[in-house]
């Protein structure tokens, strides 16, 4: 792992790896688990100090693993994700049989989950958006896979996207990520620049005064489920491609771009385990945007097909 800086191994093997790390730790008994929880931590954060600082010309594989060690360095984070794994690894245990399957988590952004059953065991990938599976839904992952359910896992876990904002927004900020840098400034687009689209809602919403994120870009593709996202990591925002038309407002341009400096206003909150993003504060902000209830109509409205 600490080769990782000079690309000695791939960023994949780095990630699997490091899995099997964090999934020895999360099994480990309960006398031993504060100090394997500790040990594995200060190893996170000790990679972590040790990713290049410039990561112009990495690959959007190595990208991920470096955002994705940068999520799990945070404590709050590494703690959701371990009892995660703590949660799943026991069902899949019970449902499967111990050493028969493997289970790899991972900051894809293309796709939520990967279950490949081959002879003798069953690999699971799953995407870190996932961390937040209530013990039933961990219970039900298992059970589905057992049974080679896949109709009933694929609808369990997009309701379970669809009720969970915080499963959404850790999607997003990995999508977000996986933009190649070289990309990086590059807000023109055919329809709308979006550094233009910044500094009009700088000077109308927060009065010019709105520090410009690092890095502003459109999305790499359309997408219709979200708008836009806020890496408050990396201090990159990225604007949905698909806003870029000539029939979508102005003021949607604005709204969405109000939306996400917001977060770079008002920062994460935590609560227990959990980091919320949209909080009754957020949300009390976001309904003083002058075009609040249009943009939402016009957006609410015309997702599918943007």
């Amino acid at each position: 792992m600490a080769e990782e800086k000079q690309q000695t191994i791939s960023a994949g093997q780095a990630m699997t790896e490091l899995n099997v790390l964090l999934n020895g730790t999360a099994l480990a008994p309960n006398y031993m688990l504060e100090q394997e929880t500790e040990k594995t931590y200060d190893l996170i954060v000790h990679i972590m100090d040790n990713l290049p600082a410039d990561e112009d010309g990495l690959s959007n594989y190595y990208l991920l693993f470096n955002a994705w060690i940068r999520w799990l360095a945070d404590w709050q984070n590494y703690s959701l994700n371990l009892l995660h794994r703590r949660r799943l690894l026991g069902h899949l245990n019970q449902q499967l049989g111990i050493n028969k399957f493997s289970l790899e988590i991972y900051p894809y952004s293309s796709k939520l989950y990967s279950i490949k059953p081959v002879p003798g065991k069953t690999e699971i990938q799953i995407h870190e958006a996932l961390d937040y599976l209530s013990e039933y839904d961990c219970k039900r992952f298992a059970q589905f896979i057992r049974q080679r359910k896949w109709t009933d896992l694929k609808r369990m876990l997009a309701e379970y996207q669809e009720k969970t904002p915080q499963s959404r927004e850790l999607s997003a900020h990995f999508q977000s990520v996986k933009a190649n840098p070289t990309h990086g400034n590059q807000t023109r687009g055919r329809y709308y620049d979006l550094e233009e689209v910044f500094r009009a809602c700088s000077q109308r919403c927060f009065g010019g005064k709105m520090p410009r994120p690092k890095v502003i870009h459109w999305s790499p593709r359309v997408n219709h489920s979200t708008m836009g996202s806020y890496n408050i990591q990396e201090d990159t925002l990225m604007i949905n491609r698909g806003l870029d038309r000539s029939d979508v407002p102005a003021y949607v341009l604005d709204f969405v771009m109000y939306h996400e400096l917001l977060h770079k206003a008002l920062g994460v909150k935590t609560s227990g385990a959990r980091r919320v993003a949209h909080t009754k504060e957020f949300r009390d902000f976001e309904k003083r945007h002058p075009d609040y209830e249009r943009a939402q109509a016009f957006i609410q409205k015309n997702a599918k097909r943007l």
